[in-house]
């Protein structure tokens, strides 16, 4: 297997993925907002007690309130560190990876794949001073570079949206770096020595996928001083997956690598008094057994939580509050258990569908409209895109004789009404008379994606969502 092709496992639609499971867990008809969780320090603080609480007679609650803190505040942290470890198993630290060529159905390592961008991704280490990321002059199509702290918040955005497509230099900076940067070189301070940088380059057209590569390939990334120390990759490649039983040594080595911010003070503390963090004793047998009983209790309200994340109307489902999360931890460990690399709203907004306007799941023979009315097509800035992406039940692209996984604002040939509205068709076989809006569905169930890059007020106010998925 080519580095190209093994990099796609850390370049993933993970976010996709496991939305299409929360409205699966929530689609029914109309309008629905999940009623809210609360967040911040003091709830996690709560809900760690009441989880101890509810541990049973014996149980060290002090210790146990810290494994479940620990978890719902460590959990995203140590994800990144996983994630960071498999990618140093493919490319050297501090070394842009490009991937030149689109998912297709055959690629079976990343589920909910886009059929739209380009990736390009690095792991980068700050520790020997900054990186220097340089982008031309890019006007003819959306791109877009997300930087992550390892503590999953997306620290900026470098691209279309920020730049209008001009061409730059940008360092990204470490913590404790006092030096003076070089004349039209732009900012970008990290909290963290470790960054995750994703890499997204549009492809327009059916054609355009090599000036998409090309693209990429003008894409540069090195040291900002050629005499800093290269960093070493690992030798060897972790579990993809932290478990029980090694979790808080994960998380311990984690916060040494990457110190908590300030703003995380008070929970470290309470780790530190039952005993987890870096420079303390290992756990004792007992200790241990009560802290991984209480990652249990931490994954369930974690992996339950949607209030903080999800929106539904008419089947489609938007997951909200995520990029940057500041104290609000429980949202934070949600989209990293089930989307790692969200980016932040003003860069993507992504709706799901599994069942169509009635609440019915979509399925084979039916034959669906997507109506978008006069003035009701995605609204997003002109220089961003927007797609409908149909998946099989296992979230990968299905193959079809057209080779066409999806339809958006760059398909070719689409009939548009006399009035600009457009019907999309999606079904297993060609409509009469509506082939050129046809997305094919598979002989089984699926599910679609709607994104929108560069969405405009009206998606970010909430005031738009897709049209209903009506069965004809």
């Amino acid at each position: 297997m080519s580095a190209t092709t093994r990099a796609r496992r850390g370049i993933t639609g993970a976010v996709l993925a496991a939305a299409v499971a929360l409205v699966a867990a929530t689609g029914a008809t109309g309008a629905r907002t999940a009623v809210p969780v609360a967040d911040g320090t003091a709830a996690l603080r709560a809900a760690a007690a009441a989880a101890a609480r509810g541990a049973g007679p014996g149980t060290d609650r002090r210790r146990y309130e810290a494994g479940f803190e620990a978890y719902v505040w460590g959990s995203p942290l140590v994800i990144m560190q996983r994630t960071r470890a498999q990618l140093l198993c493919i490319i050297r630290v501090n070394t842009l990876l490009n991937v030149p060529s689109l998912f297709g159905p055959t690629s079976r390592v990343v589920v909910t794949p886009n059929a739209d961008t380009l990736y390009s991704t690095a792991a980068l280490d700050l520790r020997g001073g900054p990186m220097v990321l340089r982008v031309p002059n890019v006007t003819d199509r959306y791109y877009g570079f997300q930087l992550l702290d390892m503590y999953t918040n997306t620290i900026a955005n470098v691209g279309t949206r920020t730049n209008g497509g001009r061409a730059g230099a940008y360092a990204i900076v470490g913590p404790g770096w006092h030096g003076r940067l070089p004349a039209g070189i732009q900012r970008i301070d990290s909290p963290t020595p470790d960054v995750w940088a994703i890499g997204r380059t549009l492809v327009t057209g059916p054609n355009d996928q090599p000036a998409a590569a090309a693209e990429q390939r003008r894409y540069v990334l090195e040291p900002l001083a050629t005499t800093a120390p290269a960093p070493r990759s690992p030798r060897t490649c972790p579990p993809p997956a932290s478990s029980p039983s090694t979790f808080v040594s994960d998380l311990t080595a984690a916060m040494a690598a990457d110190p908590p911010l300030p703003r995380d003070r008070p929970i470290v503390a309470d780790l530190a008094r039952g005993g987890i963090g870096p420079g303390l004793a290992p756990l004792s047998p007992a200790a241990q057994t009560t802290v991984e009983q209480s990652q249990g209790a931490a994954s369930q309200l974690i992996l339950g939580t949607r209030g903080p994340l999800s929106t539904t109307r008419d089947g489609w489902s938007r997951l909200r509050a995520i990029g940057t999360y500041g104290t609000s931890y429980l949202a934070r460990a949600t989209v990293a258990a089930v989307g790692l690399g969200a980016n932040a709203p003003a860069e993507s907004v992504y709706y799901f569908a599994s069942t169509d306007a009635n609440g019915s799941p979509l399925a084979a023979g039916r034959t669906y409209v997507i109506h978008f009315g006069p003035g009701q097509l995605p609204p997003v800035d002109p220089r961003g895109f927007w797609s409908v992406t149909l998946y099989g039940p296992d979230h990968f692209l299905v193959a079809n004789a057209s080779n066409r996984y999806e339809i958006g604002d760059r398909t070719p040939g689409l009939v548009r009404g006399p009035d600009g509205s457009l019907d999309v068709y999606v079904a297993n076989q060609p409509p009469a008379g509506h082939e050129a809006n046809w997305l094919p569905a598979p002989t089984g169930g699926f599910n679609l994606v709607l994104r929108a890059y560069l969405p405009t007020g009206a998606i970010l106010r909430g005031a738009w969502t897709p049209p209903g998925i009506q069965p004809s």
